[in-house]
């Protein structure tokens, strides 16, 4: 008699892929298959027998059939998730997709995290409180430095604003809405109740550190490609274009105008105007 550890690779995806897709946006359901096209080379073999050595032959191939970074790391994330369905249903005990190795990136550290990438770092949002503050740089578009010197005193709760940002002529104390899907990370942290929002034993981090331990590691942990923080911002601003936000709010909540801290800075019109462009994303 069979057990649900006898289960192939495809009957695997099919009971995943019938559980999932309906709530995929059709764009990501696209990704999904197309990467499904490839680890499909193996698709009879019985899931709890798959090491990271079968899908790293699948991920070699590809790149010597010259194709793109992308079109692997989505191999990755799917195999990722796979795995993470496997193991909740104790059909395997750890997670092999996740020690894939994938080629160097070569289309450069600005390009921006994709949206099968993001909503991976997501799903790991959940569980894990540093890809929680990835997010929150993607959706904020701040920088690493701007984001470690919040406190509590940035965060407007009750109008989900934020007032920070480098002290500099491309971002001196800017206004940036908060968006819906952090809005839950940023109670999070500001819960905590600790003298900067994003600490680590209720200290303050710094750049060099959280980049090297927990942002990377995180992004490792999604199955995202090893793009920069400064990618994140990229992200923020690619975001906002596909959205179609004007050239101005996108400048302004980058970093590109200055806003006063005073009182009165929450009735600006321009507030809602940025709070509009942040919601469209």
């Amino acid at each position: 008699i069979g057990t649900k550890r006898d289960i192939t690779l495809k009957d695997l995806y099919e009971k995943w892929n019938s559980s999932r897709y309906p709530k995929l946006a059709t764009k990501t359901r696209q990704m999904y298959e197309t990467a499904w096209n490839h680890l499909s080379k193996i698709e009879d073999m019985m899931f709890r027998d798959i090491k990271k050595s079968h899908m790293q032959d699948i991920i070699d191939n590809m790149v010597e059939s010259k194709l793109s970074y992308s079109s692997c790391h989505k191999v990755k994330v799917l195999a990722v998730q796979l795995f993470t369905y496997a193991i909740a249903d104790d059909i395997v005990h750890k997670n092999y997709a996740s020690l894939i190795e994938l080629p160097e990136d070569k289309s450069g550290k600005r390009e921006p995290f994709t949206d099968l990438e993001i909503k991976a770092i997501e799903k790991l949002a959940k569980t894990n409180a540093w890809a929680n503050t990835i997010l929150i740089l993607i959706y904020t578009g701040m920088r690493i430095g701007e984001l470690l010197n919040l406190t509590r005193f940035n965060i407007d709760i009750e109008h989900m604003l934020i007032t920070g940002g480098s002290k500099t002529e491309a971002g001196k104390d800017r206004v940036i809405p908060i968006h819906i899907n952090i809005q839950q990370h940023i109670k999070y942290w500001y819960n905590k109740n600790t003298d900067y929002l994003i600490t680590r034993n209720d200290n303050k981090i710094r750049v060099d550190y959280y980049r090297k331990y927990l942002y990377y590691p995180a992004l490792k942990e999604a199955g995202t490609r090893k793009l920069s923080p400064h990618s994140t911002r990229h992200t923020f601003g690619t975001l906002l274009d596909k959205a179609g936000a004007n050239t101005k709010a996108i400048q302004d909540l980058i970093g590109h105008a200055d806003y006063s801290t005073t009182a009165n800075i929450y009735t600006h019109p321009d507030i809602e105007k940025l709070r509009k462009a942040i919601e469209m994303m």
